[in-house]
């Protein structure tokens, strides 16, 4: 398995690419793009939110807190008062750092469901929804944020399993397998984990924000083209601009 260190340079490494070629195909201001990094970042470090004793979910529910209340501020700022958005505030850092921090220890188990991948899509979703419905964002850049999340998460999946190849004496670990993993069937508990995950997707997508600014904004001809040109210089001249 990926120490903490290993996980923080790879997730930031992997979401500055994506949310840098983001940028620049214009889907997202240079503001967006930086919280897009810090989101695929922190993505990078939840799936070891299921481990009691662990660096990453100290700092990853210290992040997500503070992510949380600072666009809490930033939505509210204008109709809350000083001492209301205080309050607020506090509130929402101490609920999401303290109490659902040991709901997930209580619920989870280390390499259990919050390892697979369906788990990075549900993360996605509810990122996406809670951006538009609570923070009041549109849906492209709620879907973004989503994304992110789920992208970070995923490439922490991908870590862990290439840890379990040990290439010097080639063989696979004990742990192969059990880092990136579409569900968990051993026992008749894990199934129907797995069942509820599963089911849970559609559910929550039926209140996720719509998608046809994803579309337009990222598979349309115009969309390509831009993709185009950030790939090769587009006056055909390289390191000569």
């Amino acid at each position: 398995m990926a120490n903490f260190n290993t996980h923080f340079t790879v997730a930031a490494t992997a979401s500055a690419v994506v949310s840098a070629t983001l940028l620049s195909m214009e889907v997202v201001t240079p503001e967006q793009a930086v919280i897009a990094f810090g989101v695929g970042t922190l993505g990078g470090l939840l799936p070891d939110v299921d481990s009691a004793h662990s660096t990453s979910i100290k700092v990853g529910f210290n992040v997500l807190s503070l992510m949380m209340t600072i666009m809490l501020i930033f939505v509210k700022s204008s109709t809350y008062s000083l001492i209301e958005m205080a309050i607020v505030s506090v509130l929402v850092f101490m609920g999401i750092r303290y109490a659902f921090l040991e709901f997930f220890r209580k619920i989870s188990k280390h390499r259990g469901m919050f390892h697979t991948v369906p788990v990075a899509v549900i993360w996605g979703i509810v990122i996406a929804s809670m951006c538009q419905w609570f923070f009041g964002l549109n849906s492209l850049v709620s879907w973004v944020y989503g994304f992110m999340i789920t992208w970070g998460y995923l490439v922490h999946l991908i870590l862990d399993e290439t840890y379990s190849v040990d290439l010097g004496n080639r063989r696979m670990k004990r742990s192969s397998g059990t880092a990136f993993k579409f569900g968990m069937f051993k026992t008749t508990n894990q199934k129907i984990q797995t069942v509820i995950v599963y089911v849970s997707i559609p559910l929550l997508l039926l209140i996720a924000p719509e998608t046809d600014l994803v579309q337009t904004a990222l598979f349309s001809q115009e969309a390509w083209l831009n993709f185009k040109d950030i790939i090769i210089p587009h006056d055909g001249r390289w390191f000569f601009h």
